[in-house]
């Protein structure tokens, strides 16, 4: 099943963790690198969120399936509200009332489970969209997440090429992948 994520928020939240932070974590004392630690940080979140499929801040988005199936998943999260739900017909979207499906948002991934499968006009792609919020809001963002941004600054600024020749290394063992697995959402449909 394909889909596609059209995120309509477009700011990076900056009380996530501070450029202030970052410099104390990278023992930074001077001024003179804050926009590239800035620059880091924004990647680094962005990053975060594309490898674990979340929004790190309060995000708005549609999400357009090219097939009408029984149950959807969302592939993005923490869902928290879906507020519309629209079927593609021959003039459009339509929307579909909220009698006419279930949600279930404790579920990773969040799942929105139809009484009656709708019928999609056969020549859209657009087959079922769906408005939802989504993300950690900025006072709930798990520590393992933050300190994963950190890391990821760290090692950007530490290694500002993008190859390292005549040396050895290794990944830590209990490295960035080991704490944002658990936030991952993974949609298997």
């Amino acid at each position: 099943m394909g889909y596609s994520v059209q995120d309509l928020t477009t700011t990076t939240p900056a009380s996530v963790i501070s450029t202030a932070d970052l410099k104390a974590f990278l023992r930074v004392e001077h001024s003179e690198e804050d926009t590239l630690i800035e620059a880091m940080r924004v990647a680094a979140i962005q990053h975060i969120e594309n490898m674990c499929n979340i929004g790190i801040g309060d995000r708005n988005a549609y999400i357009t399936f090219d097939v009408v199936p029984k149950e959807l998943e969302i592939p993005v999260g923490p869902v928290s509200q879906i507020s519309a739900v629209t079927v593609g017909t021959s003039a459009g979207q339509s929307l579909i009332p909220t009698t006419s499906y279930y949600t279930d948002l404790k579920r990773k991934p969040a799942r929105l489970t139809f009484i009656d499968v709708p019928s999609a006009y056969e020549h859209t792609y657009e087959k079922i969209q769906v408005l939802c919020n989504y993300g950690y809001n900025e006072a709930s963002v798990p520590e393992a997440l933050v300190h994963a941004i950190k890391l990821l600054v760290a090692h950007m600024y530490e290694l500002r090429q993008p190859e390292i020749i005549g040396t050895i290394s290794t990944s830590l063992k209990l490295g960035l992948e080991s704490l944002v697995n658990p936030y991952r959402i993974v949609s298997f449909r």
